[in-house]
């Protein structure tokens, strides 16, 4: 897999990337696991149901504008208010990769924006990493655990 070089996108192609990821989300919602997948300006909140917990949860996925790679800041907020509570919302994560408990709150893995850009700087994200639906495909599978 090859790693990436790309340079800041303007805020219309962020938004034309955005309404991709959209897309791709929409069409693969079933597979994943999705209830619903709903885009509000830089933010893409994904609700899904975990059987284990007996739950709904709501990810945020939040989109950087000036920021190379477009990786988006994820967190679990509240499924009715869609507000950030800072980890009480988060589900239980047996894999390691989901870090409720850290303040703040952040997701380890390749394809978040604090795996890249706070906690792992300087490893590029490879292209497979730019998809949401690999990395939302990732932060669910860790919740299977």
């Amino acid at each position: 897999m090859s790693r990436l070089s790309v340079d800041q996108m303007t805020g219309k192609e962020l938004s034309d990337f955005i309404d991709q990821q959209v897309a791709d989300l929409k069409s693969s919602s079933e597979q994943l696991g999705l209830t619903s997948v709903e885009r509000r300006d830089l933010a893409v909140f994904l609700r899904f149901h975990l059987n284990r917990e007996n739950r709904d949860f709501v990810m945020r996925c939040t989109y950087h504008e000036n920021g190379h790679h477009p990786v988006p800041s994820i967190t679990f907020v509240n499924p009715e208010s869609l507000a950030d509570e800072r980890g009480k919302n988060w589900p239980v994560d047996r894999s390691g990769a989901l870090k409720g408990t850290h303040n703040p709150p952040f997701v380890c893995l390749p394809g978040v924006y604090e795996y890249h850009h706070q906690f792992h700087a300087g490893v590029q994200p490879l292209r497979k990493h730019l998809s949401l639906v690999n990395t939302v495909a990732d932060i669910i599978g860790c919740l299977a655990k």
